[in-house]
């Protein structure tokens, strides 16, 4: 015989109607997994409802009653993904910052590549499907820490650079999200060959970029 703790169709006490099991009742994380893992596939565009539903083993109806709307939960996505990967590059770059500047620049690109590899969905969702912005969000928020370090390198080697640390800044981010992108998203190429490519570029760049060329970059910004 049912005992009333386990008899499904029990009485709740106030309305007559049987309680509600909360059991396997979706949480907002997991919500966001599947709804994560869609746009990764099909790009946010193609995104539907019903596609995250199905990915989430849950109803539309409690995706909308959670999130409001389809462009919302997207949103979310978005909003969680670069909140993810910019946390953890800001810890990257701190964790790096005694280290010599080639070793600092190799560092944070194999994290980078190392993200890449655990949490490929998720960077999918920021570089793979240029349409939602989230790629130009990065550069935003990586930017100004890059080009903060780009000064301080110059500024051991006496040269006083400004706004032309920010344009190095965005190539050097540029380049390792460009070869993420095709080996995650156009090619499927390798990871750690992706990687090895990734650093080599970037410290070639490091290394040719002259001082006296960032100056001339300045120069003429300061003429307009």
């Amino acid at each position: 015989m049912a005992t009333a703790d386990n008899d499904p169709g029990r009485d709740d006490g106030h309305t007559g109607r049987p309680a509600r099991s909360t059991r396997n009742r979706p949480t907002d994380d997991e919500l966001l997994d599947a709804a994560c893992a869609v746009i990764a596939e099909v790009g946010a565009e193609r995104t539907t409802m019903t596609a995250i539903a199905e990915r989430g083993g849950t109803t539309r109806v409690t995706l909308y009653a959670h999130f409001g709307s389809r462009d919302e939960l997207v949103d979310r996505v978005m909003v969680r993904e670069l909140d993810t990967f910019t946390s953890f590059m800001f810890e990257v770059y701190d964790a790096s910052e005694d280290m010599p500047y080639g070793a600092r620049a190799r560092y944070s690109v194999q994290c980078l590549f190392d993200y890449a590899r655990r949490h490929p969905a998720g960077l999918r969702v920021l570089i793979g499907h240029r349409e939602g912005g989230g790629d130009r969000k990065l550069y935003a928020a990586l930017e100004p820490r890059i080009a903060a370090r780009l000064r301080d390198n110059y500024a051991e080697r006496g040269a006083h650079i400004a706004a032309s640390a920010n344009t190095l800044a965005s190539l050097l981010l540029g380049m390792s999200l460009d070869v993420a992108h095709r080996a995650l998203v156009v090619d499927g190429a390798g990871v750690d060959e992706a990687c090895d490519l990734a650093i080599t570029a970037t410290l070639a760049v490091l290394r040719d970029v002259r001082p006296e060329q960032l100056e001339a970059l300045d120069a003429s910004l300061e003429k307009r």
